[in-house]
């Protein structure tokens, strides 16, 4: 039976869960394509002192001064798919009328999706959204699981250039970005000091890590930003990990830059020569409404050197809860 989440557990590795956000600057990269009728988000632009972001946002996103209160999830069951350029899509689990669901049944073994072919369906990464629909089943993981296909083209993940690039759901009815996104690899010192700082204590050199990404938005629609923060340390030769490699995911709160750890995985700067060391990595997927309830969901993309896996985690205005998760690995 495939574990519900591949985490890289072993002796030179450490997984912490948690919540909060940041500040902009960005490169959206290529947008997904779709062999259907194809819907992109358009973008605008803004500029900060430091720089000019672009902010993927629906047409009828409201201005980011503008609170939207949240009118309650969907009474419906929403499946959520995870995959990328290769085979079927992996059936990540579902919102259920008022509740999230893992893709295992009583016993905790895996299940399937039960969407179709001809399913239409919306494919959703920080880059772009776009149009597409489920083709017929084919393998999606070596352990046997199966998923649809999507006719949708979707960049591979940079890093690592394997695992999953996107989400993909029945097209929904609701806005899927209800208020603007700024991603960039770039963010102010003060951040700089707070991924440092999620390392206090830990057998590391955190000083030596560096913003990878910074994903800023009003996650709930209350006026106030929220920012996600990856932080990390990974030595060019590394594969399955050396001796000082870290990465985190953090919540920061914006304007009080109280932060809090998420994910974090590091490597034991003391490992012998016969140990294993092992680094888990990640990156913010996606940032979207996934239920219809106003507030935006968060999906990590976390992969190590033999699998990889998604994490999809709600946001109740103080923290991060994770509700789903599931992935394909050794």
């Amino acid at each position: 039976m495939m574990p519900r989440r591949l985490v890289a557990l072993a002796l030179a590795i450490g997984v912490v869960g948690a919540a909060c956000t940041t500040e902009e600057s960005s490169n959206p990269g290529p947008t997904l394509t779709s062999t259907t009728s194809t819907t992109t988000v358009p973008a605008t632009t803004t500029t900060t002192a430091e720089t000019t972001t672009t902010v993927a946002a629906s047409s009828t996103t409201s201005p980011a001064t503008t609170s939207t209160a949240p009118t309650g999830p969907t009474d419906a069951v929403v499946p959520l798919l995870i995959g990328g350029q290769d085979g079927g899509w992996l059936f990540l689990g579902s919102w259920q009328f008022d509740r999230w669901v893992e893709a295992v049944d009583a016993n905790g073994d895996p299940v399937a999706t039960s969407m179709g072919p001809g399913t239409a369906v919306t494919v959703s990464n920080l880059r772009s959204n776009a149009a597409g629909q489920l083709g017929e089943a084919t393998e999606a993981c070596f352990d046997e699981r199966v998923g649809p296909t999507v006719d949708v083209t979707v960049p591979y993940p940079e890093p690592p250039g394997f695992g999953y690039a996107a989400v993909a759901l029945p097209t929904p009815t609701w806005e899927l970005t209800p208020r603007p996104l700024a991603v960039s690899t770039r963010a102010p010192d003060a951040y700089q000091a707070l991924g440092v700082g999620a390392f206090d204590g830990q057998p590391v050199d955190a000083s030596l890590g560096a913003v990878e990404q910074l994903v800023v938005t009003d996650l709930d629609g209350d006026g106030d930003d929220e920012a996600l923060m990856v932080f990390e340390y990974v030595q060019p030769d590394s594969i399955r990990g050396t001796p000082g490699d870290l990465s985190s995911v953090l919540l920061v709160d914006a304007a009080t830059r109280d932060s809090s750890t998420v994910l974090q995985s590091f490597v034991d700067e003391g490992l012998g020569p016969d140990d294993f060391p092992l680094i888990e990595r990640f990156r913010i997927l996606d940032v979207a409404d996934y239920n219809g309830d106003g507030t935006m969901e968060v999906a990590v993309h976390a992969w190590y050197y033999e699998g990889a896996s998604v994490i999809v985690y709600e946001y109740d205005g103080t923290e991060l809860t994770e509700v789903l998760s599931t992935g394909c690995g050794a």
